[in-house]
């Protein structure tokens, strides 16, 4: 009787198991969209452009600031990268560095230099919610719209109520480009898959060091 019982548990798992792998798109088309945080939209008196995608990032928060959802733009300067060379093919520049691509973005795209603040030092995503938290303690601000692409949206808020606690400011979060469906910045599908797999381990991983502090 035991062994049968046992036997049906085994069938009952590797059923799930190959139900889980065949339609594995799906399931992470749905868990997928946990990820994507999107709060309503609120005018603050600061927008946040993360470094990690300053492509997607700090065009969306641009265009934010242009739509009057916020006063200033507050921006992370990344190391260079292939985006270094995108950006200056794009508006015409050379041998820059990436605050000085970010500034003159910035201004021709119509807006003058004392609206935007370029914070250095990013090494991560935790490393951009401290140097934002370090610029509030100067010049502080009660509230800030975040804007980062949609896959990393919820493990950057979770970094951002970790970092400024409960009371330093309100945060509102805002994907780069929201209409876009999550699964549309993957060529592959298989790489969605796996991104949301490590994405939702990141996660776990976050959940256990924040509580361990």
């Amino acid at each position: 009787m035991k062994i049968k019982r046992l036997l049906t548990v085994i069938l009952a798992l590797f059923l799930l198991v190959f139900l889980v792998f065949q339609f594995r798109f799906q399931v992470a088309k749905g868990l997928g969209r946990f990820l994507a945080q999107n709060d309503p939209l609120i005018k603050c008196e600061v927008i946040f452009a993360p470094a990690s995608r300053a492509d997607t990032n700090f065009l969306y928060a641009v265009r934010l600031l242009k739509e009057g959802w916020g006063d200033r733009l507050v921006a992370t300067a990344p190391k260079r990268s292939p985006l270094t060379k995108k950006f200056e093919e794009t508006y015409g520049l050379s041998n820059c560095s990436w605050t000085s691509i970010l500034r003159q973005v910035f201004q021709k795209e119509g807006f003058p230099l004392e609206k935007l603040t370029i914070l250095e030092g990013s090494v991560s995503s935790f490393t951009d919610c401290e140097l934002l938290h370090g610029h509030w303690r100067k010049q502080p601000f009660d509230s800030v719209i975040v804007v980062t692409d949609a896959p990393h949206a919820r493990r950057m808020r979770m970094a951002m109520d970790k970092v400024f606690g409960d009371g330093d400011a309100k945060i509102f979060s805002c994907p780069s480009f929201p209409e876009t469906p999550i699964e549309d910045f993957f060529a592959e599908n298989d790489d969605y898959v796996l991104f949301v797999f490590e994405e939702y381990m990141k996660i776990a991983a976050y959940t256990i060091k924040y509580a361990l502090k």
